[in-house]
């Protein structure tokens, strides 16, 4: 039966005869470990007892297992942990939310073994922790057990974090207790964090138990949305906020939607972190209606970096007889400033392909291929306007600068590029005033021949998991 335009997977499954559907389910099983898993544990789905057992049997075996991964492993083990965190939730929870809760428990307890097991660089495995944090949460909501006993077991399971992974306990205790019950919380750690203050030696740094105490109650200002609980712990034991401090501040007062509170945050400067204040400010004063204000930082900001969300917040709250000066002065900008990427990428976006590829094929050796958060983004769009030359100046850069650099983790990716631009070469158009094709071949070539992994990807003798990412931010 022809598949019907715009029918998605799941109808067309919802049609088919279920006989059928139970052929090529055994035929998957037969095939696939994980498949025959499932339906092992389908058949389970009335015996939640037994369900358990077989959950628990796993998190004991990855409990008593000694196998080291590496870091190109981790993610695998991540996913693994991620896996089997999701199969308790969906097929588990809905039957029997103690057992349940149990497993999330016993899990989250166990993190030692996940951490101590593995190079968790990319945060993978505090991710996986994180999300049992927040399937204990919502496990524990869905028990009989009387309210007034989650409070004290949160917080003794999230004071007995050594990896800082449990956060999610306190930041997310809303799938889980009432505001009355959070602000008990609030109201228990607060005289403790005046207990652990008046305790200390005058003239020392405060002990480790204040920043534990006072972090806590950071949390549950982000669960509740109350910024004022976070300043106040922070003033007890700080009352010179430094600028990290005062930057969290006024973001928590911005989340929250107060304003007129973080006003009070941003006056004086940060520092080096000071275009960090300026957006902050900014911000707060556009929504507070004060746009005559906001506008002049908007622009500074905009002509310092040539970003174009910057451009964009300064545009949109200039009077409609000023949008088209605004625009004509970004152009003129970006057809000097010195960052060729951001000019570039402005003026593409304002709709100027044949400038920026000019601009690019102006100073090639100026464009930093390890950039690459910018780059990616960047040839792509010049693809997208037609633009080969100003593409192959990006996808040269990006090629040298993984392979200068010996990034092997990249070494996929740099074929990638070497692949584009010989199609690029292919297509027949001319390539002046760039090198050609075949010189910059033979430029790569005699500088990195000896780079056989990178040679084993343009030949397609290797392959890994990363070469299906789209841009480097992965790597």
């Amino acid at each position: 039966m022809a598949k019907p335009p715009n029918e998605d997977l799941e109808t067309f499954l919802r049609r088919q005869d279920a006989g059928d559907l139970v052929t090529v389910l055994l035929e998957l099983a037969n095939d696939h470990e994980a498949v025959q898993a499932r339906l092992a544990r389908m058949q389970l789905a009335d015996r939640p007892d037994k369900l358990a057992a077989g959950f628990k049997k796993t998190l004991s075996g990855w409990r008593r297992s000694t196998r080291f991964y590496g870091y190109r492993e981790a993610g695998e083990f991540g996913r693994m942990l991620d896996g089997w965190l999701d199969q308790v939730a969906r097929e588990l929870l809905p039957k029997d939310p103690p057992a349940a809760l149990s497993l999330f428990e016993a899990f989250i307890e166990a993190d030692a073994a996940w951490f101590d097991r593995a190079d968790d660089s990319d945060g993978v495995i505090g991710d996986a922790v994180r999300a049992a944090c927040r399937h204990w949460l919502q496990a524990a909501a869905r028990c009989e057990t009387p309210r007034d006993v989650w409070p004290e077991r949160l917080l003794e399971l999230y004071q007995a974090d050594q990896y800082g992974a449990r956060d999610e306990l306190l930041r997310r205790a809303d799938l889980l207790l009432g505001e009355p019950a959070q602000r008990g919380l609030v109201a228990r750690l607060e005289p403790q964090l005046s207990e652990a203050l008046d305790a200390s030696p005058r003239g020392e740094s405060p002990p480790i138990d204040v920043f534990r105490i006072s972090g806590a109650l950071s949390l549950l200002a982000e669960s509740l949305r109350d910024p004022d609980i976070m300043v106040r712990a922070s003033l007890r034991y700080n009352p010179n906020p430094n600028p990290v401090q005062r930057q969290a501040f006024a973001r928590a007062y911005l989340d929250a939607d107060r304003a007129a509170d973080a006003m009070v945050w941003l006056q004086e400067g940060w520092g080096h972190l000071d275009d960090s204040r300026q957006d902050l400010l900014a911000d707060a004063l556009e929504r507070l209606g004060r746009f005559e204000e906001s506008s002049p930082i908007r622009q500074r900001m905009f002509e310092r970096t040539l970003s174009d969300f910057y451009f964009q917040r300064w545009l949109e709250h200039l009077p409609e007889a000023a949008r088209a000066e605004a625009v004509a002065h970004a152009r003129q900008l970006a057809l000097s400033h010195e960052d060729l990427t951001a000019a570039a990428t402005l003026l593409l976006q304002l709709g100027d392909a044949a400038a920026a590829e000019a601009r690019l094929l102006g100073e090639p050796g100026r464009i930093d291929g390890n950039d690459y958060g910018r780059l990616v983004p960047l040839a792509k769009a010049l693809r997208a306007d037609e633009c080969p030359r100003g593409e192959t100046v990006v996808y040269r850069a990006l090629l040298k600068g993984i392979l200068d650099r010996a990034y092997a983790r990249a070494y996929g990716h740099a074929a990638r590029y070497w692949a584009r631009l010989g199609e690029i070469a292919g297509s027949g158009v001319g390539l002046l005033p760039l090198p050609s094709h075949e010189d910059f071949e033979a430029e790569i070539r005699a500088r990195h021949g000896r780079k056989s992994a990178f040679w084993a990807y343009v030949s397609g003798t290797r392959r890994d998991r990363h070469d299906d990412e789209d841009d480097l931010t992965t790597t």
